[in-house]
């Protein structure tokens, strides 16, 4: 009797079980297939938040490939090369070049499509610098400074006019720099080139009088930039009339130097010493 009922019982919890609820299994979540080029660029721009850089060239890269129309993840992929460039360090390092090349692709890429901003123009110019592409660097620089006509667009112009020896171009646009821009934190760059432009064609007098001009005109404009208050000496504005004023005071050395003036030699050696120039 005992034995059966044991049976029994046994019987009735097997069967509760068996027809109990079943188990819940875990499921996993059904991956979400990303087909539109604006939800591939933003999982570029996750792997690229994550520095998984090559990750986010392919998303970048699958998102233009499906409208070339598409700009964003081309800026992205340009801006994301450049930056890594940046990084390496040498400036002849290969893995450098290796990124600039990249990004110069993609940045004359969106300039042919009629982008033409003005930090993606001065980026191509810089890229072509460091490629010694004078002319492009010529080409980038000059429309720049047509579609954004400003400060630093004429500094980089004549800059770049520099590079190739057109020393008669840069005393044009710089010279014009001078009369549209006389408060400027460029003013110093202006003056500077100018007077430099002058001694490469041996006018040697002309460039004296205009690295004594761009002296003035930089203590000027160091002197109203004070007067607004702020801390403008910790400004890069400051650093740069600062870079200039030396490196006319260098030039004017040198001519006092070549004509044994050496009244005037004295005093820009004292000025250069007052500013912490040793050399």
């Amino acid at each position: 009797m005992r034995r059966s009922l044991v049976l029994t019982l046994l019987l009735i919890g097997l069967g509760w079980f068996a027809c109990g609820p079943a188990p819940e299994t875990t499921k996993l979540p059904t991956p979400t297939v990303v087909s539109t080029k604006e939800g591939l660029c933003e999982l570029g721009r996750k792997f690229h938040r994550e520095q998984m850089y090559d990750s986010a060239e392919v998303y970048f890269n699958r998102s233009y490939a499906l409208d070339s129309s598409y700009l964003v993840p081309l800026n992205e992929l340009g801006q994301m090369h450049y930056a890594l460039g940046i990084q390496q360090p040498g400036e002849k390092n290969p893995r450098r070049f290796e990124h600039f090349k990249k990004s110069y692709a993609c940045f004359a890429k969106l300039e042919s499509q009629g982008s033409n901003d003005s930090e993606l123009l001065e980026r191509l110019g810089e890229l072509s610098s460091a490629f010694d592409d004078k002319k492009a660097l010529v080409k980038y620089a000059k429309k720049n400074a047509e579609v954004y006509p400003y400060d630093r667009q004429y500094f980089n112009l004549g800059y770049a006019y520099f590079q190739v020896d057109d020393y008669q171009n840069v005393i044009k646009t710089q010279k014009e720099a001078i009369g549209k821009f006389k408060g400027s934190t460029y003013v110093g760059s202006f003056y500077r080139q100018l007077g430099r432009a002058y001694m490469k064609i041996d006018r040697d007098q002309t460039a004296e009088r205009t690295f004594d001009s761009g002296l003035k005109a930089v203590d000027v404009v160091v002197a109203e930039r004070k007067k607004e208050g702020g801390n403008f000496a910790a400004t890069e504005d400051c650093r740069r009339l600062a870079d200039d004023k030396i490196g006319m005071l260098v030039s004017l050395k040198s001519l006092h130097q070549t004509y044994r003036a050496n009244d005037k030699l004295q005093k820009v050696e004292q000025q250069l010493k007052e500013l912490g120039y040793e050399k």
